[in-house]
């Protein structure tokens, strides 16, 4: 006899429930008990140092998820099909099994404790590497505006993303220019590839997005709001009077993927951020700004700062890579960097946020203490167990966890050295404090 599958019981296992069987977690090891918050994300191969902040948000009244930073998003079986490889019938097939629901036969669902799924181990990195003879092509969007049909989903989003960007440079700069001088940058070069979008540049290209492309694949990328929205159906999704930072292909001027950075308070005040990121990470995954075959083709030391005013507030004939915040790095993409000097500077500010990213820190959690030791010395991981093994030695019970700084990731994908650069707090806190300061000759040699 042929099963069917019982697609109304399988949607309505708990989303949360399934995300826990596909390897997920919840944070703290217990599920709160509101009725919208995040999970650890169980498509870990996506997601650094295994998600370690949560980005799956669980709307638990419409038994959905969303995964902020790799896409995983949907109902069960959505989410099921996303950890099958877009398979249906294996998806639906692994929900029967893995929650005891019969084959459609007139039996009425109950949900019972998911059956254990094991996470596959984590794949080898394979680093992308810099290849100068493949050369730079300027594409341009019309040539391929009548075969966009024909074309893959990341040639899609390329084409959409760079005719966006391509137009945000068209618009009237002044405030965009008011805005670097305020923060100390006058004539940087730089701030020509930086795209401006008032509200009403906003209305005319997407006006102009809606007449060229697919309105399904403006939605997939995060331009417009679905159809069905509350209160804003098709309309633009992101912020508005805001900056665009690109982010190039390396061997084309296509655009991966934009930040949005708002310039105007009073248009976006329901914005708490710096910036809003514009990207589809399970299509591609962008390289940050300033990482392209302009920068990866000269024989120079590379900078690499927290987001594009701090590299814009270096001296003006420094090479600098600008990701939007010191977890922003994919590693495939330090492998471009392969023999290469690099210069950390991230931010000097209380939180130390910067330099634990970019050394590496240890936590050691007992008696209700938690201490915090940055990697910035030879020796420190010694100390640190040995301080470990002395509590322990005392009866302290003790929980120690790791994470790796940028600087040795970097190390690990065949950089020539990494330096971490380092100054007084009191000169300010990071380079763009430096330069409204004064005190950026103090720090760097121009």
């Amino acid at each position: 006899m042929r099963l069917e599958f019982d697609l109304e019981a399988l949607e309505n296992i708990p989303v949360q429930d399934v995300v826990v069987a596909l390897g997920g977690t919840f944070p703290k090891d217990r599920e709160p008990g509101a009725h919208q918050y995040n999970m650890h994300c169980c498509n870990g191969n996506f997601h650094k140092e295994g998600d370690k902040k949560p980005s799956l948000t669980v709307y638990k009244g419409e038994n959905i998820c969303k995964c902020h930073v790799c896409g995983t998003a949907g109902n069960p079986i959505s989410v099921a099909k996303t950890m099958h490889k877009g398979d249906f019938k294996e998806a639906c097939k692994w929900l029967h099994d893995t929650f005891g629901i019969p084959y459609k036969s007139g039996s009425s669902y109950q949900n019972s404790r998911p059956k254990k799924f094991h996470k596959p181990k984590q794949k080898q990195i394979e680093y992308e590497r810099f290849d100068k003879s493949l050369g730079f092509t300027h594409v341009e969007v019309r040539n391929y505006v009548d075969k966009y049909y024909q074309l893959n989903e990341q040639q899609r989003l390329k084409l959409v993303y760079t005719y966006l960007y391509r137009y945000s440079l068209t618009t009237d700069r002044k405030k965009l220019n008011g805005y670097y001088q305020k923060r100390g940058i006058i004539n940087n070069s730089h701030t020509k590839k930086i795209g401006y979008l008032s509200e009403s540049d906003i209305k005319i290209v997407v006006d102009k997005l809606k007449g060229l492309f697919s309105i399904e694949d403006l939605v997939r990328f995060e331009i417009l709001h679905s159809k069905d929205h509350k209160y804003f159906p098709l309309q633009w999704r992101q912020l508005k009077e805001c900056l665009v930072v690109p982010s190039f292909s390396i061997h084309t001027d296509l655009i991966e993927g934009m930040m949005f950075r708002p310039i105007d308070e009073e248009s976006n005040k329901w914005f708490k951020g710096k910036e809003k990121r514009m990207s589809i990470a399970s299509i591609l995954k962008p390289h940050p700004f300033g990482m392209g075959y302009g920068l990866l083709s000269k024989d120079c030391d590379i900078y690499i700062t927290e987001g594009h005013i701090d590299a814009f507030s270096l001296p003006s004939n420094y090479c600098f890579i600008a990701p939007p915040g010191v977890q922003a790095f994919e590693q495939e993409h330090l492998g471009l960097l392969k023999g290469r000097n690099i210069k950390l500077v991230f931010d000097q500010d209380e939180s130390m946020a910067g330099q634990q990213s970019a050394f590496g820190y240890t936590v050691l959690e007992f008696l209700d203490q938690k201490l915090t030791i940055l990697h910035d010395r030879q020796g420190v991981r010694r100390d640190i167990e040995t301080t470990k093994r002395l509590l322990e030695s005392q009866g302290i019970k003790i929980s120690m966890y790791s994470h790796e700084g940028l600087r040795d990731k970097l190390l690990k994908a065949g950089v020539k050295s990494v330096e971490v650069i380092t100054w007084d707090r009191s000169l300010g806190g990071d380079i763009n404090d430096l330069l409204v300061n004064g005190n950026l000759n103090k720090v760097f040699t121009k």
